[in-house]
């Protein structure tokens, strides 16, 4: 290796004196050709700018039109579906109309200006103001909107006569088009407009730009003729004096319905195209100078650091000699070893490696390798060579058995390359020979394991058939097949489609394909009418590799027969929950009923003269009855959520002032037990909040009055409410009701929340209630998105912390219209009402007590009433005079309230009065039943004196208001 580096030196420095020589010639050479040279490049480079410049006016002049036909065709798509009722009917169609006109203002912002939408009843315009906010105006008539009839396109509607007007800035939009495309700082961009040029700047398009005559006239009617065009003439720049020879290209484009000719031209300095080339002549000139002297020093310095060569191929010769080493001891890891064949088949060498993995030394195997393969193999073995030379081919492959030298016999694998001549002459092969005993036991393992599995498959009571990805059977394992549709050996090689019955076969090929497309498992149920009888199979298709697809199917009729018992079972469960529920309500109305006239008579009792222990005892009776009216609605909210019928009913409210009335309910509470009562806002807490209200309140009522019991005197109760937004104008409020009340023993608190479940069950407990507060508050919570958490410690105290979903709304229009509703109501004196609020008052009810209260009532009010026991005296009543005020009953006997209700306003007349429903049935679908029937308010059993007499009062000031006094 070391005297083969000398020679290629010696070579090298041969020649020496030749390379200066040529390094002179090609100076000479260099400079005899440079003048030639140059034109023909200058020539080109103009060509190749000419280029540049025809594909960049085309691009943006397509480019300007294409976006213009786009918003053309975006506004005939939008007046086409527009709808002359938008603004008449939904909120909804006008935000979806809204979103429509921004998204065009979205898509062509630098082209359109504004949009005037003209409809039957109403002009809009919508813009964008300096501060980018998207304006909508609306306008009594298109004369007082300012037109610029030079800069507007109009679009009308075929279906509806609408009419939409389109202001567009094309300068803007063209300076914004232009500006894309980059030409470099000696190339100017305009644009023609009627035999105008217009020259492009960052902002605007300004005048300022001369062609000389000629090249004037070509490129008018060119553009008139539609026709793109290359030019050259004289171009003069007024606004920076200058006056040159130069290039034009033009590209003419349509802005239809615009009646004027538009094209882009693109005009650049013919001289400045080819001034840089003299630069890089130079420079290149000077270049390949260098170049030739820092060849020839290198060349000088050869023949010096020819030592230094000389022993880098040595080294690297010794590198070669490692990787040798390195590629041997690969073929000992891989128990193999390389060999070398004539054509007659004798072997003519072999690799040392012969002797690890066989133990023959390498003469040793040369000379007898043939007597070490199995007899079994050679014929074939010989077979293969011959038919491999026979047909010219160049490699083959093959295992055997081989003999090694202790005597053992291992499986191996040869791998030979077969050498030819040029005429096709067999020369002789070289081949590596590799130990593969460790796999080939490993695969005959992998043999037995398959062969296990398919007698497991054998044995499994499914029905299994294995396919290609195309559907056709080509192998399956079933135990009986009289559920079969035919035998399964005929069905192998047909496909699906064929072997199934018809509607089924389509339908279970619909899973194959998919089983095959996606890679996945796939479920389908099948009943189909086997010998046995009608059967249903469960079926799982399943990639069993990348060519074939299993089934396995299993008959499930009994599972069925087993689901539809249980599905009958849980019919029979729902019934019974309904029936619950219609027994919850009947006896709430049954207990209702006598309350109310309990409740009343009492109210109607505490106005009447008493001695101080009579006031007590009337305040036990009324506080009784109110908690047992409390305890009613609670069974009824849970009866409610039990059969799933509870909703939310969603209200716009003054959030704060809500807390704070809540908190103010208990502070006598508070403070009669001297505990400390505080609550606090953290985070953004808005002003007015959409929840249902009601829930809500029901919820903090629960919880605060359920830290008020468990808190002893001299505790503390703290309310934290959080306030999280997301999503633009929705919010997450976060309630912490913390106590330093008896606390909760940990083994209590996964039962807390159950219905009718007590922490002190006994019958001893301090604390009483019918345990559905809390079982009411968390479905509550649930319904309203959010979890109930309960955190507490005996003698410590609890923490009850809940999350709900709400929406923010901060609109000045609609703040007013919430605050409207509360109204402004004088106060009610509701003793001897009659004087100061005259009404004539009809009373329908069939209850001897809840007649004998009202009627009572009704004579404290200083009011005589007619009174009705059904709906068919009420109709009479109604009929032979005029009344003001209805309290109508809804459960009555021969006729019921509802019906009466629906008869009475069919009739002349009918609507001139109020009824107000009276019912001991509270279920909100009740209450809907009621006002659909015609009814204007509904009080719930049992009723309240002041509730009375705030109906009165309200009904009084309406009159009025009909009548036009107020």
């Amino acid at each position: 290796m070391r005297d083969q580096s000398i020679s290629i030196a010696q070579r090298i420095s041969g020649p020496f004196k030749w390379f200066v020589a040529l390094a002179f010639f090609v100076v000479f050479l260099i400079v005899f050709l440079g003048y030639s040279f140059f034109q023909a490049l200058s020539e080109n480079q103009l060509e190749s700018r000419n280029e540049f410049l025809a594909k960049q006016v085309e691009f943006a002049s397509r480019d300007i039109q294409k976006t213009f036909r786009s918003m053309d065709q975006d506004m005939v798509f939008f007046v086409e579906n527009l709808e002359a009722w938008t603004y008449e009917r939904t909120s909804n169609e006008q935000l979806a109309f809204e979103k429509r006109a921004r998204r065009i203002f979205n898509n062509h912002r630098n082209l359109v200006d504004s949009i005037i939408v003209v409809f039957p009843n109403h002009v809009l315009s919508f813009h964008f103001d300096k501060g980018n906010n998207f304006v909508r105006t609306f306008h009594s008539g298109l004369e007082e909107i300012p037109l610029n009839h030079g800069n507007e396109i109009r679009f009308k509607s075929q279906k509806n006569n609408l009419q939409i007007i389109t202001k567009v800035n094309t300068n803007r939009f063209l300076s914004s088009e232009l500006s894309n495309f980059y030409l470099g700082a000696s190339a100017e961009k305009l644009v023609y407009i009627d035999g105008k040029l217009l020259g492009f700047s960052e902002m605007n398009l300004s005048p300022g730009f001369i062609l000389d005559d000629l090249s004037l006239e070509k490129i008018t009617n060119d553009i008139r003729e539609g026709i793109k065009g290359e030019y050259e003439g004289e171009f003069n720049n007024s606004l920076t004096g200058k006056n040159y020879r130069a290039v034009i290209h033009q590209y003419p484009f349509d802005f239809h319905p615009f009646d004027k000719d538009f094209a882009v031209i693109f005009i650049q300095d013919k001289k400045l195209i080819t001034s840089g080339i003299y630069v890089t002549y130079i420079s290149l000139f000077s270049g390949l100078l260098l170049l030739l002297i820092f060849v020839i020093a290198i060349l000088f310095q050869f023949n010096r650091n020819t030592q230094v060569a000389n022993k880098i191929l040595s080294q690297k010769a010794d590198e070669i000699n490692e990787l040798f080493r390195r590629q041997t001891f690969l073929l000992q890891e891989s128990k193999g070893f390389i060999y070398f064949q004539d054509a007659k088949g004798e072997m003519t060498s072999v690799g040392k490696e012969v002797e690890g993995v066989l133990g023959y030394q390498q003469k040793e195997f040369i000379k007898n390798f043939k007597d070490k393969i199995s007899p079994n193999y050679i014929q074939e073995l010989n077979l293969l060579i011959d038919e491999s030379i026979k047909n010219l081919k160049e490699v083959i492959a093959f295992e055997f058995e081989i003999q090694k030298k202790n005597g053992d016999w291992i499986r191996v694998k040869i791998f030979e390359k077969l050498l030819y001549d040029e005429k096709g002459a067999f020369l002789g092969n070289v081949g590596i020979l590799t130990d593969i005993q460790e796999k080939y036991l490993a695969e005959q393992e992998l043999i037995k394991s398959e062969n296990r599995l398919r007698a497991v498959l054998k044995s499994l009571p499914d029905i299994i058939f294995i396919y290609n990805n195309s559907g056709i059977f080509l192998d399956y394992y079933i135990q009986d097949q009289s559920v079969l549709f035919s035998p399964a050996p005929e069905s192998l090689g047909k496909s699906i489609l064929e072997v199934l019955p018809t509607p089924l076969n389509t339908h279970f090929m619909g899973f194959f394909e998919k089983t095959v497309q996606t890679g996945k498992i796939q479920t389908a149920e099948f009943e189909i009418m086997t010998k046995l009888g009608k059967k249903m199979f469960e079926t799982r298709l399943f990639k069993l590799d990348d060519d074939r697809v299993m089934s396995i199917a299993r008959d499930i009729t009994g599972q069925k027969l087993w689901e539809k018992g249980l599905k009958d079972a849980i019919k029979a469960a729902d019934q019974a929950n309904k029936a619950k529920s219609e027994f919850l309500a009947n006896m709430s109305h049954e207990i209702r009923t006598p309350l109310n006239g309990l409740l009343g008579i009492i109210g109607l009792f505490e106005n009447t003269p008493l001695t101080k222990d009579q006031k007590d005892f009337i305040q036990i009776i009324k506080d009784s009855g109110d908690s047992l009216s409390k305890i009613i609605n609670d069974i009824l909210d849970y009866s409610k959520i039990e059969a799933g019928m509870m909703e939310l009913k969603m209200s716009v409210f003054h959030f704060k002032d809500e807390i704070q009335k809540i908190i103010k309910v208990f502070s006598g509470l508070s403070i009669k037990k001297d505990i400390e009562l505080t609550y606090q806002y953290e985070g953004l807490i808005p002003t007015f909040i959409e929840l249902d209200k009601e829930k809500i309140d029901q919820i903090l009522y629960n919880l605060i009055g359920n830290a008020l019991k468990f808190t002893p005197q001299g505790g503390k109760i703290h309310v934290l409410i959080t306030g999280e937004p997301f999503l633009e104008s929705n919010i997450i409020l976060h309630f912490d009701i913390k106590d330093s009340g008896i606390g909760i023993p940990k083994d209590k608190l996964q039962i807390l929340a159950r219905p009718f479940v007590q922490v002190d069950g006994s019958n001893t407990r301090e604390f009483t209630g019918t345990g559905l507060g809390l079982a009411i508050s968390k479905n509550f919570i649930e319904l309203m998105g959010g979890e109930l958490k309960v955190d507490s410690e005996e003698n410590v105290g609890s923490t009850f912390s809940f999350n709900i979903l709400g929406k923010i709304f901060t609109k000045e229009s609609l703040i007013i219209s919430v605050k409207s509703f509360a109204g402004n109501t004088p106060d009610l004196d509701w003793k001897n009402m009659a004087a100061k609020y005259p009404l004539k008052i009809l009373l329908v009810e069939d209850n001897a007590i809840n007649l004998q209260f009202m009627q009572m009532l009704m004579n404290q009010l200083g009011y005589d009433i007619e009174i009705a026991k059904d709906g068919y005296e009420a109709i009479e009543k109604v009929e032979k005079s005029p009344l003001d005020l209805i309290f109508m009953d809804i459960q009555m006997p021969r006729l019921n309230g509802l019906k009466a209700t629906q008869i009475i306003r069919k009739k002349a007349g009918g609507e001139a009065f109020k009824i107000v429903g009276l019912s001991a049935n509270a279920f909100q679908e009740d209450i809907a039943e009621a006002l659909a029937s015609g009814m204007n308010e509904y009080l719930t059993k049992p009723v309240k004196i002041p509730e009375i007499a705030k109906v009165i009062q309200s009904c009084f000031f309406e009159l009025k208001k009909t009548k036009g006094v107020i």
